[in-house]
């Protein structure tokens, strides 16, 4: 860390292909050179194909730029990911690590203040750029999820469940756009609510008390109440998040329906609960993702779309 006048700064990576011949740099660039900072471009210039050209010759992919905090750092990739992620000459390996980096950080800011109403609209700006990615390819899905862990993290979880929700809308077909984004949304934001419930049940390893299951089980209630308050996302995608616990054998929860549970909650309810299980928790280790569909077939059948499920086989198959 270092300090200007009383500001302290840090060094961050940026992305060597962040800009194209013509972008004005909007903050000072450096690169690294046997362990030292070393000014590349001052800001407020032009960046040219020279400096395209001068980076490939020394291989170098990743460029620093100084700033306050990680978050800072996080919100100027953010800003910035739908050019890269556009970029034809970024690797597609690059492209995914980047996406993974600014959504997961994004839902950790959006759990840690979940009134913020202008949160919740950088995760319809997140999604669009995942509906992006994910559209341009299956293997770009795959290159995504290569990069989940089977370590369970709200913000881990919630970004694979919107992964799979997208993906698994691509593989029924549905081409509207703003389907989509309402699936992926609720999907990104659908755990929300959990911020209302105590870090000491939510990661209790033993049995959870009768008051304690009935509190966990009012998350989706929470959640619908946070994103329903914000204004921010269409009301399908609520509506998602209300129902994405519900089951068509009346044992979901938070209101136990067993009808009129809305298609996309289903296709939602299918990625959250496979990443659940394929993810180690304090009360259960992760299953393969094999015996997890058997389970999803087998012990879940009653709980879950079997038609949907055969689409979630058909979406994982490379």
């Amino acid at each position: 860390m270092r300090a200007v006048g009383t500001e302290a700064f840090e060094f961050f990576r940026v992305p060597a292909s962040l800009y194209r011949p013509g972008d004005i740099i909007e903050e000072d660039l450096y690169f690294l050179y046997q362990g030292q900072y070393v000014l590349y471009r001052l800001k407020n210039l032009v960046w040219k194909e020279d400096d395209n050209q001068r980076l490939r010759e020394v291989d170098i992919q990743d460029l620093f730029m100084k700033f306050l905090s990680k978050r800072d750092h996080q919100k100027f990739l953010e800003v910035h990911l739908a050019k890269v992620l556009d970029a034809p000459q970024v690797p597609v390996s690059q492209k995914a690590k980047l996406l993974y980096q600014t959504s997961q950080s994004l839902v950790e800011e959006i759990f840690e203040a979940p009134g913020s109403s202008e949160n919740i609209k950088r995760s319809m700006k997140s999604i669009k750029n995942t509906i992006d990615f994910l559209g341009k390819g299956k293997e770009n899905f795959f290159e995504l999820m290569s990069l989940a862990t089977s370590n369970f993290s709200e913000y881990s979880h919630a970004l694979h469940t919107a992964a799979y929700s997208i993906a698994m809308a691509h593989q029924m077909g549905i081409k509207s756009f703003n389907q989509i984004s309402a699936i992926g949304t609720a999907a990104l934001l659908h755990d929300i609510g959990k911020s209302r419930v105590a870090r000491s049940i939510l990661d209790k390893p033993g049995p959870l008390t009768a008051d304690e299951r009935a509190l966990v089980e009012q998350h989706p209630q929470f959640s619908y109440e946070i994103v329903k308050e914000s204004r921010s996302i269409p009301e399908v995608a609520e509506l998602i998040i209300l129902q994405h616990h519900e089951r068509p054998n009346g044992k979901g929860y938070p209101h136990g329906m067993s009808q009129e549970i809305h298609a996309f909650s289903k296709l939602v309810a299918l990625g959250d609960v496979f990443d659940s299980l394929t993810s180690d928790r304090v009360y259960q280790k992760a299953m393969k993702p094999l015996d997890a569909i058997e389970f999803l077939r087998g012990d879940l059948k009653e709980e879950y779309d079997q038609n949907l499920l055969i689409d979630f086989i058909r979406m994982l198959k490379k």
